[in-house]
């Protein structure tokens, strides 16, 4: 196990959610379910089996704000990402 991924796991308590969520990079956007989250990351699944890169936003269905994330691991379609500091506000008129 990478030392990236042990901290990831261990960083702080994590906490069920169950939230759909959107990932956001480029100019696309993919659906997925916010299984559980912390204070420095959170675990996804995805919809479907998509390339996703490494770093992307993610806004959190009725959160304020879009977290910036790096992906730490993948199986299949699920990924763990750490969040990192800088919080993006939602734009606008963007989706709830």
């Amino acid at each position: 196990m990478s030392t990236t991924t042990r901290r990831y796991k261990t960083d702080s308590q994590r906490t069920i959610l169950m939230k759909r969520g959107t990932i956001f990079f480029r100019d696309a956007s993919i659906g997925c379910l916010v299984l559980n989250i912390s204070t420095g990351g959170a675990g996804l699944a995805l919809e479907s089996d998509v390339a996703v890169p490494f770093a992307f936003d993610l806004q959190i269905e009725n959160e304020p704000m879009r977290r910036r994330c790096t992906m730490v691991w993948r199986l299949e379609r699920r990924l763990g990402v750490t969040f990192e500091s800088d919080r993006i506000p939602r734009p606008e008129g963007g989706p709830s």
